[in-house]
């Protein structure tokens, strides 16, 4: 299963040290055109450290960019979705993939247009369900996204401290 990530997910995924989570899926992980403009060209021109992660693991080989040809309609969907949003439901339709999106409105959208959706946390209970991260950890790497800007309300927050502590590995 191939994995299409939003620019949420790869910039704070790349902010917090996360970045080998990318090698770990041992998928293919790609991005939209879309998203590498949004992430990595406007990033560097910033002088964003996460643009320079991003870049490299394009480079590498680890992400792979993907022109969109769009298998949805993106004209009921670009009232309330930004391109990115809309080009990694786009890809993930046509891939039958997993697409990785933090906000609510395009989430929502993936699940009607039947496209599996999950976020960054998803990664991150992966990781500790698979032992790569210890749940101190995830704790840890998830606080210091919040303190690099990722935003989720307090009863979330609170609830996802609770669902690492539930994980079984």
């Amino acid at each position: 299963m191939s994995y299409i990530f939003d620019s949420t997910p790869l910039i704070y995924l790349c902010k917090s040290g996360l970045d080998w989570i990318f090698h770990e899926l041992g998928e293919e992980c790609i991005i939209p055109e879309s998203v590498y403009n949004e992430v990595i060209s406007k990033g560097k021109q910033i002088g964003e450290a996460d643009a320079e992660i991003a870049e490299e693991l394009v480079n590498n080989g680890i992400l792979i960019v993907k022109q969109t040809e769009h298998s949805i309609n993106p004209v009921h969907l670009e009232l309330e979705l930004h391109q990115g949003e809309i080009d990694v439901l786009s890809i993930a339709s046509s891939l039958e993939g997993l697409a990785i999106i933090d906000d609510d409105i395009a989430r929502t959208a993936g699940e009607i247009l039947e496209v599996q959706v999950h976020g960054t946390i998803y990664l991150i209970f992966m990781m500790v369900r698979k032992g790569k991260l210890s749940k101190k950890e995830a704790k840890d790497k998830l606080n210091e996204m919040i303190s690099n800007g990722f935003w989720m309300g307090h009863k979330q927050y609170l609830t996802i401290l609770e669902l690492i502590d539930g994980i079984e590995m």
